[in-house]
């Protein structure tokens, strides 16, 4: 199936502009869904087969490193499962695209009748992932009288990834007024944060005066918010009123009950001392990006390149955080990539508080992960993940993407792809390379698969860029590019360690 096709005719169906142009699109879309999950299941099967197979040793004591000779049959029934990988993935992924062929068509419905039949399976259609294609497609469909059909399945459909499409088409179409406002604000209350994240992000979009409506919710959300959500309610109250309380809710109550009747009346101003942007809020970091999760997992690459010398110092200024009483103090052990890695990673670990969820992996043209759940941060689970962590040393190529899907696994991501109330809402990646090995070992290709992956998932990828010299000038950037359009797809953060 190809892409370019399947838009151009899907397009062409649209134009028709009737009902059963309607059902055609989204039949083919339902098509798409069942063999996606065939496909999956197949994909399942040889995902146990990669890691049944993925620990053969290296002798690296030879150059090139070599596979010694007992290790030959492991290490090539690997080799088949990742090339099966790589295949089913090229499949699954030229279904994806015909997928958002078909939702890019229908956005070119204009008649009434078309739009209207649109709605009615907005509500009525079993597959939610049908009712979330068709919300993405509202988000660009001109006709303002989809407003209060987009609030209305907001609030009746029991599907949360729904509700995370239709919060965002509604961001798209830059719905306003109170009925939106208010319709957005009462999803805060939802027990997936995906959901909570989500509204937050379109409560930020509607601007300071339409938006103010929503600061007594907003309020309210944060008494028992924790971690990134904590962080996400406090920016979007500084969004709305241009003040920082720094996640304070007893600061926020008290500023609002004394400046809401000036803000509600429009003559609101801000004191200087107050004013946002005066204090970072940050406890640890991780090579300068805040680790404001308490549900994380960090994915580091111990490739051959990663032996090479690094060149990065602590910036002036950025914060890496202490640890805290009782854990151990943390130094640096040498001036490789991968030894100002452990570091750094070793420092954040050690600065998050007790009961933060965390996991590591660490990748090569494989990749190893220290538990196969998420673990809660204690003494002596820090322990164990600093002797994890010293264990692998930079040998084989770069396998972005296998490790990325490991972790989306505790993101709700799999056969079901259904959400999870406790999943983990943050990655960190450390790379200082283009992928190379995998089952999809093209940069280009990772970027659309994980944006189609993460978006009801919601995770913040932040990703760090530790690249030397070797390949060139065009590598590097190339590498930088890449990482940078990773984070910024999330709406997470990218730092390069170049000079």
């Amino acid at each position: 199936m190809d892409e370019s096709r399947v838009r151009r005719g899907g397009i062409a169906v649209a134009q028709a502009d009737h009902r059963q142009a309607v059902d055609t699109l989204l039949d083919g879309f339902g098509i798409c869904a069942r063999q996606g999950k065939l496909l999956s299941r197949e994909k399942a099967v040889n995902l146990r087969t990669m890691e049944e197979n993925s620990d053969f040793e290296i002798d690296t004591s030879t150059n090139p490193p070599t596979i010694p000779a007992k290790e030959v049959d492991k290490y090539q029934r690997y080799e088949e499962a990742v090339k099966v990988g790589q295949g089913l993935e090229q499949k699954i992924m030229r279904i994806e695209k015909v997928k958002r062929a078909i939702i890019s068509a229908m956005t070119h419905f204009r008649s009434a009748g078309s739009v209207q039949h649109l709605a009615l399976k907005l509500k009525n259609d079993p597959l939610w992932q049908k009712r979330a294609g068709i919300a993405e497609a509202m988000g660009t469909l001109p006709k303002k009288s989809l407003d209060p059909v987009l609030l209305q399945r907001l609030k009746k459909d029991a599907e949360p990834q729904v509700k995370i499409a239709i919060l965002d088409a509604l961001r798209v179409r830059k719905a306003t007024g109170l009925e939106v406002v208010s319709g957005v604000s009462a999803q805060l209350k939802s027990r997936y944060w995906q959901v909570q994240s989500t509204a937050l992000s379109t409560l930020r979009a509607l601007g300071p005066e339409q938006g103010k409506g929503a600061i007594e919710p907003l309020i309210k959300v944060l008494e028992k918010a924790k971690g990134r959500l904590q962080g996400e309610i406090n920016k979007t109250l500084v969004a709305i009123t241009g003040v920082n309380k720094h996640g304070s809710v007893t600061a926020w109550r008290a500023w609002w009950e004394e400046n809401r009747p000036a803000l509600e009346a429009g003559q609101f101003q801000p004191r200087p001392e107050e004013r946002a942007g005066r204090k970072q809020d940050v406890a640890t970091t991780f090579y300068g990006i805040p680790v404001d999760s308490e549900n994380v997992i960090f994915i580091l690459d111990n490739s051959g390149s990663m032996a090479e010398p690094s060149k990065w110092d602590v910036p002036e200024g950025v914060a890496t955080g202490k640890p805290r009483k009782n854990r151990p103090a943390v130094k640096k052990e040498g001036n490789r990539k991968i030894d100002v890695a452990r570091w750094q990673l070793k420092q954040c670990l050690a600065g998050l508080k007790d009961g933060v969820k965390f996991n590591i992996l660490f990748f090569n043209h494989e990749w190893k992960i220290l538990s196969g759940k998420m673990i809660k941060l204690s003494s002596g689970s820090l322990k164990a993940a600093f002797k994890f962590i010293d264990e692998l040393e930079p040998v084989g190529g770069t396998n972005i993407y296998d490790p990325m899907e490991k972790a989306f696994t505790f993101a709700g991501a799999g056969l079901k792809d259904q959400l999870t109330r406790t999943n983990i809402d943050t990655i960190f990646l450390l790379t200082d390379g283009m992928p190379n090995a995998g089952q999809i070992p093209n940069g280009r290709d990772i970027l659309l698969k994980i944006r189609e992956t993460n978006k009801t998932k919601k995770v913040k990828v932040n990703t760090v860029g530790v690249f030397g010299t070797l390949g060139g000038g065009n590598v590097v950037q190339e590498g930088e590019s890449f990482l940078k359009e990773l984070s910024e797809n999330s709406g997470g953060k990218f730092v390069s360690t170049r000079k």
